[in-house]
């Protein structure tokens, strides 16, 4: 028999008939059906059967319309029953090993689309042909169905507009997915092989959506090996959609639906916590889950996920900062060493803000010996008392000057996390440092003896913030150098030559080009040092009178100073204390040295650039001191060799004003000595007698105890300060040195572990390179601080 069917894919008109009810063409039959049984329903052909294999293959779409023949001819060329597997070679093996599939792979099957695959006949009356009610029982109200309930977990769930919720719920469903897992397991042995149909359509039958063959894994080939092993081997065969007939966007449609049927473990919640992990890390706006972009992009990678609102991501926000704020309070309370603070001011991008912040870091060596800084606080150091559309929105009360400062916010922080006893020292930038509430922070942790040697290391400057200082007082000489350079530029970018010569100096010399929001400053370093480099490069050329080239070089060499030190010391990476002294004394040489300048405007910028420095280096030279003492590379010789060349004979009192405080710090370290030969709870002022003896005759004894002990201890530090010096090289660690040796210097190494982590510098790097200093994107500027705070902590935190 011919099957003359509108499914032949090579269609050709062959004749027409006409009888009693109408024309009907003829078309020439398909090669393929020599391959396949058609099956027909109500006179039309709905599917194919493999005469190999006795796989059914639909023929019909959603539409009803027919989907060609192309997906038949691309499973002949797959079939492995047409390649050797006959049902004749099958019945005479009956003994074949084989494993049964007992999950009916009609279940991995959208629900849905159910209804448009007919391979049976069907009732025109029947309510539940879908297979979405092999998982759901109908519930009846007055003899219509009302409501479903779930076969596996018991919900009930609506039934009255539609199905679409109850396909969603059977993929979403844990005690389903438990059910099937379970199913999976078992494994059944037959002693005699089933029918060729049953055992290929198992392993072969497609996943179907809609009438059309979609992506789908096949597992459990049977392949026969050159021994004639016949076991079952795992093995993945790809069946490809069929595309006739098929436009591109239902194509997209389609691939996500079964994306989302096959995602049986899809973790909304999951999903959410990256959302915000990803907002937070790029500084995106809150509201950009509400975009429609961003909803349809979503969408398009999972129809199944259903996109947040800006509330329910600052909900996630929340939760998430709780949580790494709890686990970082863990962190620090385990410390058994005290912890230093940084305190910067932060404004909002772009225009001149209304509002600034203060920003709060701790720094600290943890349990592993490695370095941190952490952001711990994040509130208002300062608001405009004219901004009254912040006041409205946010009902935040605006802080003046006079009110606040930053007291409040310092205090608070230490409260919160527990720093009382903590606490080590303080670095901030000249708008805290000189803030009267920073004094009366001070002289409050004083009088509660929470910092050691009575805050002599408390209250530090920000070199980032001196340094710019002290290159501000030299900027009409800079400014005047930076205009020679921009006349040098514009007349050789002109040529094409020339232009080029300057960009093979820039790389050839590896110099970074600043940014275009960098520092005023770094910007004429950095066109100083393509002048100079380019010079060099093209002697021939008459760039400059020797004058202005003389004038440009000493600038450099100025510049060059200062930009290095804040680039180590403000680096990306944190840095240990000891190597601030060696960064600052460069700077310090340089001055002296470009002092004898024979230009009389070069040589006025630089003593007053000398007189800012020195007014620091005479506040500062103890503590950057003491760190390079605790370096074993150096220790208190290298200080002495320092002092003494710069102030001569004057050098003693600065080198015994850093052993004296190196000697106080470390009689603090050594601790309060408990009262041998009594329990210290129960030690009372009163006369108590004891074996004879009264407590107050006992007084001098315990007084010869701790001092014999003291004067121990404090031999750990001269033999430290004694022992030869330890070879320097470039990958030398001073916290793994320190680690190693904490066991011959167990004070000492505790001392050490909390010097080594004070910051010179308040600013991060992005900061410290950058002309307009910490800022925060103006987007997050408009919520609430508390929804601020969350954001920077929680970004600095999770990087």
């Amino acid at each position: 028999m011919d099957y003359l069917d509108e499914h032949d894919s090579d269609e050709m008109k062959v004749g027409a008939a006409s009888d009693g009810t109408g024309a009907r063409l003829r078309k020439k039959r398909s090669k393929i059906w020599d391959e396949y049984r058609p099956i027909f329903v109500d006179g039309a052909i709905q599917s194919a059967e493999c005469l190999y294999c006795h796989i059914h293959m639909s023929c019909r779409g959603a539409d009803g319309q027919s989907n060609g023949t192309s997906h038949l001819w691309r499973h002949q060329k797959i079939c492995r029953a047409k390649d050797g597997f006959g049902p004749g070679l099958l019945q005479q093996d009956a003994n074949l090993p084989y494993v049964v599939n007992e999950v009916d792979p009609v279940d991995k099957i959208l629900p849905d689309s159910l209804d448009e695959i007919n391979l049976v006949t069907r009732s025109e009356n029947s309510k539940f042909r879908s297979k979405v009610w092999k998982d759901f029982k109908p519930f009846y109200v007055e003899g219509r169905v009302q409501g479903a309930d779930c076969v596996h977990c018991h919900k009930r769930l609506s039934a009255d507009k539609g199905r679409s919720h109850l396909n969603r719920h059977t993929q979403t469903c844990p005690a389903r997915s438990e059910n099937s897992i379970n199913h999976q397991k078992g494994v059944l042995f037959q002693s005699s092989v089933p029918s060729f149909k049953s055992r290929f359509q198992d392993e072969l039958s497609p996943a179907l959506t809609n009438g059309k063959v979609q992506i789908a894994e096949y597992a459990s080939k049977f392949l026969k090996g050159s021994s004639g092993d016949r076991s079952p081997v795992e093995r993945h065969v790809l069946a490809l959609p069929a595309m006739d007939e098929m436009n591109s966007t239902e194509h997209n449609t389609t691939s996500a639906q079964t994306a989302a049927g096959m995602s049986r473990n899809f973790d909304q919640e999951a999903s959410y916590q990256e959302l915000t992990k990803l907002i937070i890390s790029h500084g995106y706006p809150l509201s950009i889950v509400e975009h429609e972009e961003m909803r349809r992009f979503a969408k398009s990678l999972n129809p199944a996920f259903n996109m947040a609102s800006s509330i329910d991501i600052e909900e996630y926000l929340t939760l998430l900062f709780q949580k790494e704020k709890t686990d970082l309070k863990e962190k620090i309370a385990l410390l058994s060493h005290r912890v230093s603070l940084s305190a910067s001011v932060w404004a909002p991008h772009g225009a001149e803000a209304s509002l600034k912040y203060l920003c709060l870091a701790a720094h600290f060596i943890d349990s592993e010996w490695k370095l941190q800084r952490k952001i711990i606080k994040f509130g208002v150091f300062w608001s405009s008392p004219t901004s009254l559309e912040r006041m409205i929105h946010f009902k935040e009360a605006c802080v003046l000057d006079s009110d606040s400062g930053p007291f409040d916010v310092i205090q608070e922080a230490i409260r919160d996390w527990n720093l009382d006893q903590k606490h080590f020292s303080l670095t901030s930038v000249s708008a805290i440092r000189g803030d009267e509430g920073t004094s009366k922070l001070i002289e409050s942790l004083v009088q509660r003896k929470c910092l050691p040697i009575r805050g002599e290391l408390y209250n530090v400057a920000c070199v980032d913030d001196v340094l710019n200082s002290i290159v501000l007082k030299g900027q009409p000489v800079l400014h005047h150098v930076g205009n020679i350079l921009e006349k040098f530029i514009q007349a050789h970018m002109s040529s094409s030559l020339t232009r080029q010569q300057l960009l093979e100096v820039v790389t050839h010399t590896g110099l970074k080009c600043p940014q275009e929001d960098a520092k005023w400053w770094h910007k004429i370093y950095f066109r100083l040092e393509v002048f100079l480099h380019f010079k060099k490069a093209f002697p021939s050329e008459e760039l400059l009178s020797a004058e202005d080239t003389k004038t440009v070089e000493s600038v450099c060499r100025i510049l060059r100073a200062f930009y290095r030190a804040a680039e180590v010391i403000s680096g990306p990476v944190c840095p240990t204390a000891n190597i601030y002294f060696n960064e600052l004394w460069k700077v310090r040489t340089t001055l002296q040295e470009e002092a004898s300048s024979d230009h009389t405007e070069l040589a006025n910028m630089v003593w007053v650039m000398q007189e800012a420095f020195n007014e620091y280096w005479q506040n500062s030279y103890v503590w950057l001191s003491i760190p390079v003492v605790l370096d074993p590379r150096f220790k208190i010789t290298f200080i002495e060799f320092r002092l003494k060349r710069a102030f001569g004979t004057d050098a003693e009192k600065y080198v015994s004003a850093v052993r004296d405080a190196i000697r106080k710090l470390f009689h603090e370290y050594c601790g309060p000595l408990e009262k041998s030969g009594a329990d210290t709870s129960t030690y009372k002022a009163h006369i108590v007698e004891f074996d004879g003896f009264d407590s107050d005759s006992l007084e001098d004894w315990d007084e010869h105890l701790n001092a014999q002990t003291r004067s121990q201890l404090l031999t750990e530090l001269d033999n430290y300060l004694e022992d030869g010096l330890i070879p320097r090289k470039d990958d030398f660690d001073i916290l793994n040195w320190w680690m190693n040796n904490s066991t011959k210097y167990p004070t000492l190494s505790i001392m050490a572990r909390d010097v080594l982590a004070m910051p010179a510098s308040a600013v991060n790097c992005e900061a410290a390179l950058n002309g307009e200093g910490n800022t925060i994107h103006k987007h997050w500027s408009t919520l609430n601080i508390n929804t601020i705070e969350a954001l920077v902590c929680t970004r600095d935190w999770i990087k």
